[in-house]
């Protein structure tokens, strides 16, 4: 029997929800970290962001060290959005995933949502090499905006309903802002305006830069992000011939003002605020201050974190939830009011995928669901047969899996390492799981990042670490003939 225990007071609560939300200064920093943050000095990603005195930071790369930063900093942390705050963090239904409330003041909320568009093809670098202007504008639709929608589609009755709302990311794309006729010229490679669709779509959907709206001249202010002048590593230092833009962005939207937007980055480089040295990263980070009218929490329930361990602790939050009952897993509690929680001790939950309901007096039900795992559990993958044909679609399982937001699963010639190697091109395809420990998945043309059908060979599949190098699982070998 499972048994319930609510904590929280309901009454300060309740009382935040109905009072008229009075401003706050928020700053919200996005901050691609490279390669989870451990190629020059981990501590020094922490103290750039304690410099930074942000509040909210959405991360990008965090390649399964987020929860490990968060812990540095005693924050708290969603690990499907790559999200990070002093604030605790609720995870709204209806989100996709794809955005999470911060709750700034007790039942008073902010959005974010935090991206990471794709990196190749570059359009910068494709204008470097000489490619023409309508061609970058159907690249940049096909790469970077296609990605881009899903979060804009989930983020506009939020926009709507003016609550604040704030999009961080590295976005792989600059500005139209910055890309203008006055600006031909006026750094290398910037041979002639663009109007780039990422950034216009974004505001296009109602946000505006923060940088720009802070900073709005682009020749005396150009806040450039990338590149930064970290020390260089053996395997990647981007340098004079890749083109520096400015390409991380923190974008706003609803009842929210600019008050200032700095960049953290290594010392002496333009723009530059706030420093650590040595940089480690090839990112700078952008931090903006907001004036903030915080909006009241909408009716959810949510777990504290979408994965936990099985020696953790579960916590299911629910918010503007009058006279209602919060069920786990099929088992009801008693009713619960307002503002709070359900705790569970470790140990109360096996491994496995639990759905969350909140059931409200008008028969409205609100659902939610989070994974248990056994952090000791082997990762493991497997393909269902171990002969196909070119082109076929390949069944491929995996379970005890991380969770992390960009786990992936990739396809490689059997005796291929799983490693960055600069130049190296294998032509073989991968594609995300979701952020799913456990699943199964059809590998086919719609699936597929890049490079179907897969050509004869020998292969295995791999359950490859968020977005980085680190190979979880390894099926065994098949063929494609």
């Amino acid at each position: 029997m499972i048994a319930w225990l609510c904590i929280s007071a309901c009454t300060d609560s309740e009382r935040h929800d109905s009072d008229e939300p009075e401003p706050i200064e928020l700053r919200v920093m996005t901050f691609n970290i490279e390669w989870g943050g451990t190629n020059i000095s981990f501590e020094n990603v922490v103290r750039a962001i304690r410099l930074s005195n942000a509040d909210i930071v959405g991360i990008q790369e965090a390649e399964g060290n987020l929860p490990r930063l968060a812990a540095e900093l005693g924050w708290h942390y969603n690990s499907q959005n790559y999200a990070m705050s002093k604030f605790p963090i609720l995870d709204p239904p209806n989100a996709s995933r794809l955005f999470v409330y911060v709750e700034v003041r007790p039942g008073q909320v902010v959005a974010l949502a935090n991206v990471h568009l794709p990196s190749d093809p570059s359009g910068t670098e494709f204008i470097r090499d000489g490619g023409l202007p309508d061609d970058v504008i159907e690249l940049e639709k096909m790469v970077r905006l296609e990605s881009l929608k899903p979060f804009l589609e989930v983020l506009e009755p939020v926009v709507n309903n003016i609550t604040p709302v704030f999009l961080t990311g590295d976005f792989n794309a600059p500005s139209h802002a910055d890309w203008t006729e006055d600006m031909v010229g006026a750094r290398p490679f910037l041979r002639y305006s663009v109007d780039w669709p990422v950034s216009r779509a974004i505001e296009s959907a109602g946000f505006k830069d923060s940088w720009r709206d802070a900073h709005p001249n682009p020749k005396t202010d150009p806040g450039l992000t990338w590149w930064a002048g970290r020390p260089p590593l053996e395997s990647y230092a981007p340098g004079e011939n890749d083109p520096q833009d400015r390409i991380d962005f923190v974008w706003f939207a609803g009842s929210a003002k600019v008050l200032s937007s700095q960049l953290v980055g290594e010392v002496g480089a333009e723009n530059v605020a706030l420093s650590v040295s040595p940089w480690p990263s090839d990112h700078r980070a952008v931090v903006s201050t907001f004036s903030v009218t915080p909006a009241a929490v909408p009716r959810l329930v949510s777990a504290s974190r979408r994965i936990f361990d099985q020696d953790d602790d579960v916590a299911i939050v629910y918010r503007h939830a009058p006279n209602s009952r919060v069920e786990v897993g099929g088992i009801s509690s008693d009713t619960v009011s307002g503002n709070g929680e359900q705790r569970f001790p470790a140990g109360t939950f096996s491994p496995g995928y639990y759905k969350v309901a909140l059931h409200t007096p008008g028969n409205e039900t609100i659902g939610n669901d989070f994974w248990v795992v056994d952090k000791d559990a082997t990762p493991e993958v497997s393909v269902t047969r171990d002969t196909y044909e070119s082109g076929e679609a390949i069944e491929i399982n995996w379970q005890n899996g991380p969770g992390n937001r960009n786990d992936y699963l990739g396809i490689y010639e059997v005796g291929i390492e799983s490693a960055y190697i600069p130049g190296y091109d294998g032509g073989l395809t991968w594609l995300y799981i979701n952020a799913l420990p456990d699943g199964s998945i059809l590998l086919d043309e719609t699936t597929s990042e890049i490079a179907w059908p897969i050509p004869p060979g020998n292969y295995v599949a791999r359950l490859m670490k968020d977005d980085g190098y680190d190979t979880l699982a390894e099926s065994a070998p098949f063929v494609i003939r």
